[in-house]
């Protein structure tokens, strides 16, 4: 496990502080949307409590752009005690959402945490995204099916699949590919073994 110098330390949690505010992530249309762009004016306007609440609310609704300056926040200390825990939850889950730019930030996060406290942040990661899911949240679909893959050693292809053709179902055109990759990875024997879960879990999942 790589260790960081004190000085770099500081230096790391200084920038990720600079890039919150200074460089803030804005986009159009949806309601949160303009919350995001809210929580950059309460921070500049160092309205920190009200923040950090609609911060805390918009992640809780997998809003991932929401995840990932929470998470930089909660590494950075400045406003909040650090907590690397949750840090980790929020950027790990932004990340499986497809903001690339978190990975750093889980990079410098995994010299801080045991593989224990890893493995059971993953554990919470895996619960959040299946009640997300279950009350039909498509990101949350897609989220899950990406953890199976990616987030297992070794990758749990017969669960990645059978959230994959969930979220096919659900109309994510985008997941056909990956579907149709795994498919050609599942034994013949447990293939229809994953089609009849894919079927239970769309069944269960509220409209």
């Amino acid at each position: 496990m790589l260790n960081f110098l004190p000085i770099k330390k500081n230096k790391i949690i200084y920038i990720f502080t600079f890039l919150i505010f200074i460089f803030p992530q804005y986009s159009s249309a949806n309601n949160e949307d303009m919350l995001i762009q809210k929580v950059h004016q309460l921070l500049q306007e160092k309205k920190f409590t009200e923040s950090i609440d609609t911060l805390n609310e918009l992640s809780q609704n997998n809003n991932i752009e929401a995840q990932l300056l929470y998470s930089k926040i909660l590494f950075a200390g400045n406003i909040v005690p650090q907590d690397f825990n949750q840090s980790y939850f929020w950027a790990n889950l932004a990340l499986l959402g497809g903001l690339k730019k978190s990975s750093p930030l889980i990079e410098m996060l995994n010299n801080y945490l045991t593989e224990k406290q890893i493995e059971e942040i993953k554990e919470n990661i895996k619960i959040f995204l299946e009640k997300r899911a279950f009350n039909n949240d498509k990101r949350a679909i897609i989220q899950i099916a990406k953890f199976y893959e990616t987030y297992m050693d070794p990758p749990d292809i017969f669960n990645s699949y059978s959230w994959y053709s969930v979220a096919v179902a659900k109309g994510i055109k985008s997941a056909a590919k990956k579907r149709d990759e795994l498919l050609d990875q599942i034994d013949q024997k447990k293939l229809l073994e994953a089609q009849e879960l894919s079927n239970k879990i769309f069944k269960k999942i509220q409209n």
